[in-house]
């Protein structure tokens, strides 16, 4: 009796097992362009969790638009083995470095292979979670290049009426920060603490007799300055903008401090920096101020407002076109093709 007890649970099991394994894969659609694929309700809920994780309201995450992307997506991959697009191994690797490369310029720093494979896996699982990504996205780009390059020629036109109603609308993004621009004598620190000593001393000698007029600051510069860059210029190093974080994290609170209440024309006593001593000029000086459309962005960029506005007006246009071209070819797609969506 145990033993017939026991066959009976576990074929009970197995049965379970059998109903719960049909769920998990039962067919959420079937996709037929050039041959018929299911996408699974496993696909699916898969497909559905990564965009929940990425919502700041998961509910609002709708099952079956995810599942008319994934329709969308195997009609994009038949349709482009038909018509003979493909994406080689050597693509995606290219693009990934590119990537990389785009990461580097963003963030003014250079980063290992290594550095940039952890950054990858850090947001997206792992570099070949990534480089799918990126094979998908070199797919559906090249397969709508070759299909509606008909649209994507379209060369958007920028209005002058759109380009000062984005101005009216976005004119406190236009800001220039409190500026100078600022001349330097400088000593870099020494692994030396008498060298050290030394050249703080000299420094500050030599600020004493700029102040007093025994000494020009320009002469001064050619004199002491280690800077050899600036040297030649009369130690003018640009431009400095109050909301620079990156910069006054290099060069250190007092740097900006002493930086941003001298006049015009003024120079400082001894200055310590997070690099070393200076002495400072200010040259010219700036006041925070709203940007007209004819200004330049900043000292150091020399497009206007209007350029850059211009510019997003048409990128965003030209991404309206690429949309366009997309859901052209999606829909040409869907009618050449056999779509059963099977979820409810």
């Amino acid at each position: 009796m145990m033993k017939r007890f026991v066959s009976l649970t576990i074929l009970i099991l197995m049965t379970t097992s059998l109903v719960f394994a049909a769920t998990i894969s039962s067919p959420a659609a079937t996709v037929r362009l050039t041959k018929t694929v299911q996408i699974s309700m496993s696909d699916l809920d898969a497909e559905v969790a990564k965009y929940q994780a990425a919502a700041q309201d998961p509910s609002a995450v709708d099952p079956l638009q995810v599942l008319n992307l994934l329709i969308n997506n195997e009609l994009f991959r038949q349709g482009a083995e038909r018509d003979g697009v493909v994406i080689s191994s050597s693509m995606v690797d290219t693009a990934y470095k590119n990537q990389k490369a785009v990461i580097e310029q963003s963030y003014g720093t250079q980063l290992t292979n290594e550095e940039f494979d952890q950054i990858i896996v850090n947001n997206f699982g792992s570099v070949a979670a990534y480089k799918q990504l990126i094979g998908e996205q070199l797919l559906v780009d090249s397969y709508v290049q070759l299909k509606k390059s008909d649209v994507l020629k379209e060369d958007p036109i920028v209005t002058e009426s759109e380009i000062t109603s984005f101005y009216r609308k976005n004119r406190t993004m236009f800001v220039s920060p409190e500026t100078v621009k600022l001349s330097h004598i400088f000593i870099p620190y020494s692994s030396d603490s008498g060298v050290n000593t030394a050249n703080k001393t000299l420094l500050s000698d030599v600020a004493d007799k700029i102040k007093n007029g025994t000494l020009s600051f320009e002469k001064a510069v050619v004199e002491y300055s280690q800077d050899t860059p600036s040297k030649s210029k009369g130690g003018d190093i640009g431009w400095l903008t109050m909301d620079n974080e990156e910069a006054r994290l290099g060069l250190g609170e007092s740097f900006f401090e002493v930086a941003f209440s001298l006049d015009v024309g003024e120079t400082s006593g001894l200055v310590e920096s997070n690099t070393g001593y200076h002495i400072l000029k200010v040259l010219v000086y700036s006041e925070t101020k709203i940007l007209a459309l004819d200004d330049v962005i900043s000292p150091n960029n020399p497009m206007t407002i209007r350029t850059y506005i211009t510019n997003e007006l048409k990128a965003a246009k030209q991404q309206e076109l690429y949309v366009k071209a997309v859901n052209s070819l999606v829909d040409e797609l869907r009618k050449s093709a056999t779509v059963r969506i099977l979820y409810k």
